[in-house]
């Protein structure tokens, strides 16, 4: 067992071996290995991976089992999300979730989970009508996007369509993935992070009035 901070809950954590290691050459008298790993906290896996010497089978640094050694490399490194604090939560949930596909690398989950948000981001607005497409263009029409804004969630849309459907031909590079979480971005950003920025600057000028004296010149 070792700890580390776990990539995916952020917890100094102890790691669990969950799997027999795997051992390879790599050049000389070294050998990598590496194995999976739980998380004690989250129970999500990572891999730890590192560098033993073919003849002892320890840590080129070490006297101890390889995965005891604090020199382990851990994959993922880090697993970033973002908070929507005034997101929906079941919203905001997956909003964080497509950021997490993102920064571990996987890119179709992204796109596809960023235009699910956008979907239920019409249907949490009463925008359940039609086509996504469709949904896109009443949630301009109602002023709740603005029009450039539309134009980019089509464009999200057009990327995610095959993919949605199962069509998975087309590569997809980062900045793809990284274009499509902006605009889902953006979209929670005009439908409910600025307007709750908003409101919360009114009640505070509101309520220094009040302690100010109402109706003072």
């Amino acid at each position: 067992m070792t700890a580390t901070i776990c990539a995916w809950c952020k917890a100094h954590s102890n790691m669990t071996l969950t799997s027999p290691p795997t051992e390879g050459s790599a050049g000389g008298n070294l050998k990598w290995a590496m194995a999976a790993f739980s998380c004690n906290q989250c129970h999500k896996m990572s891999v730890g991976t590192t560098l033993i010497t073919a003849n002892t089978g320890v840590p080129t640094n070490s006297t101890t089992r390889w995965w005891d050694d604090k020199s382990i490399h851990w994959t993922p490194e880090s697993v970033g999300g973002r908070d929507f604090p005034d997101v929906p939560p079941h919203i905001a949930a997956a909003a964080d979730e497509a950021f997490r596909d993102r920064s571990i690398g996987t890119l179709r989950s992204a796109i596809l989970m960023a235009r699910s948000v956008i979907e239920a981001t019409c249907k949490d607005k009463g925008v359940i009508k039609g086509q996504l497409a469709a949904k896109i263009d009443e949630m301009s029409k109602q002023g709740l996007i603005r029009s450039f804004t539309q134009d980019a969630a089509h464009e999200l849309r057009f990327l995610g369509n095959d993919m949605a459907h199962g069509d998975f031909v087309d590569p997809v590079d980062a900045d793809d993935a990284d274009a499509v979480l902006d605009v889902m971005a953006e979209i929670l950003n005009e439908v409910y992070q600025g307007p709750a920025r908003a409101g919360r600057m009114k009640a505070k000028r509101e309520a220094n009035k009040q302690e100010t004296g109402a109706g003072t010149p």
